[in-house]
């Protein structure tokens, strides 16, 4: 799950909007939707490419400190208790 909210998703959420909005756009003017050459896509998977980046930068420096204690997880009264940084 961390690396598709991490990875996936801000690269793929610019791809979807763009292609949502060419297919709308063309549709609108009675055309078809532009290739890969005479669209803008380029630039949409460059904000994509960014924004993965930008995610993994941003969750990497906003972590728990590094004095803190981790509990690891544990088992009580029959039910598994997660991990937690104290």
């Amino acid at each position: 799950m961390r690396i598709f909210i991490q990875i996936i998703l801000p690269l793929i959420t610019p791809i979807i909007i763009y292609s949502l909005w060419a297919y709308w756009s063309a549709k609108r003017h009675g055309k078809s939707i532009a290739n890969w050459e005479e669209g803008q896509w380029f630039w949409v998977i460059m904000i994509g490419v960014f924004l993965s980046i930008a995610s993994l930068v941003y969750f990497a420096t906003g972590g728990a400190a590094t004095d803190a204690k981790y509990q690891s997880p544990r088992l009580e009264n029959g039910r598994v208790v997660p991990g937690q940084h104290n």
